[in-house]
């Protein structure tokens, strides 16, 4: 029998107690991985999250967990700011990691981390893993094929932000107090935090970006939380405009407004010479599309093929999704489980995680360039690039 990797858990705030941690905590996924420490600021916090999924060890910093306990993956899930540090600690300790998303701060940051992985020789992980959604890749063959014809134009969905009304932070103690103030200042808001899976679907399906550009402003400059008022310091209404190096065109937004119940959040449209492709479907717990149908363009692909000669529909299920069964299916945040899962897989098999640093990379660099355009006025060129998958 395969001994379970040994992993640790850097940051126990809200997507951990109510993601990652229940779904570690399963049969099927400590046959894999165990969580053997906890990290977190608040170093009750980290005791009371040990203590209830009976986790071994808890620290309050990366430092002392790395001294102090033996492990093979770190998991990365700090506010954002935090992430570049904590996850070149642990690289530069010699364990594999895995990074929540945004995978840094900048694009510097991003060329440094994935130096180190190279140098050190581990593997490194950032979500969100759209490449692990198996609509992704079929999508993807759909444009690579032709079914669009020439793609000019793309929009992706995703509105709302925030995480001050969150009910996990409503509660008393450490378990329950966690400070959502961060994602209303400098390295949060809703580009970073939201538009993220946007940029990185739209990637994933269409490619490496070549130019961004964008506008933003401040609609509501206050929030509150537990009856204290957060004043924002990043702007809460930004649309992005990106440039492929396929010369297709796309609009991507980060607004804190309600969305349409018409357009699932999330949504992906294509427009092409000769078809559009749009998602109809999206699990909201993890954001992967399930559904879309291709309207006017020809293609023959016959998994779940419910075409009728002018439409091509497909359709899947959150069940369909690699990792993706029993309890996984009910518990919050279940792409954040394929992610780790997924490089879990990669280091047994020494393989690259489908998630993967350097589409991680180029994304990091589109927000950083995306946010020199709203200060400068200018479009922006991009220095990054990855490989996009087959």
């Amino acid at each position: 029998m395969i001994e379970p990797l040994r992993a640790a858990l850097v940051g126990c705030g809200s997507v951990s107690q109510r993601g990652i941690l229940p779904h570690l905590h399963q049969a099927d996924a400590r046959e894999q991985v165990r969580v053997v420490a906890v990290v977190d600021a608040v170093r009750e916090r980290a005791q009371a999250v040990a203590e209830r999924f009976d986790v071994p060890l808890s620290f309050a910093s990366i430092e002392e967990l790395l001294v102090n306990a033996d492990v093979d993956v770190v998991l990365i899930a700090t506010p954002i700011p935090s992430h570049f540090g904590n996850a070149l600690a642990a690289i530069q300790a010699g364990k594999h990691v895995y990074v929540q998303k945004t995978m840094t701060s900048t694009l510097a940051e991003a060329n440094e981390l994935l130096a180190a992985r190279d140098r050190v020789g581990v593997k490194l992980a950032a979500a969100p893993g759209f490449e692990i959604c198996q609509t992704t890749s079929v999508m993807r063959r759909a444009v690579s094929e032709g079914a669009l014809g020439v793609v000019y134009l793309a929009y992706s969905y995703t509105m709302g932000f925030g995480h001050a009304q969150e009910k996990i932070r409503s509660g008393a103690g450490a378990l329950a107090k966690i400070d959502p103030s961060w994602y209303y200042r400098r390295g949060g808001g809703p580009v970073p935090d939201v538009t993220v899976y946007a940029l990185q679907l739209l990637t994933s399906v269409l490619g490496p970006v070549r130019r961004v550009t964008a506008l933003a402003n401040c609609v509501r400059p206050e929030r509150t939380w537990r009856g204290n008022t957060i004043s924002l310091s990043v702007q809460d209404n930004n649309l992005l405009l990106l440039e492929f190096v396929s010369n297709a065109l796309a609009v991507a937004v980060g607004a804190d407004c309600r969305g349409s119940e018409r357009i699932p959040w999330g949504g992906l449209g294509l427009y092409g010479a000769d078809g559009a492709l749009e998602i109809t479907d999206v699990d909201f717990a993890s954001g992967y599309p399930l559904g879309f149908e291709i309207q006017g363009g020809i293609w023959s692909e016959s998994t779940r093929d419910q075409g009728d000669g002018s439409c091509y529909k497909y359709a899947s299920t959150l069940a369909d999704q690699p990792y993706m069964s029993g309890a996984h299916l009910e518990i919050e945040e279940p792409h954040v489980y394929a992610d780790i899962m997924d490089l879990v897989e990669a280091i047994r098999a020494n393989r690259a995680p489908r998630a993967s640093g350097e589409q991680a990379r180029h994304v990091v660099e589109i927000i950083e360039k995306a946010f020199r355009a709203i200060e400068s006025g200018q479009t922006q060129t991009l220095e990054s690039t990855f490989a996009q998958s087959i």
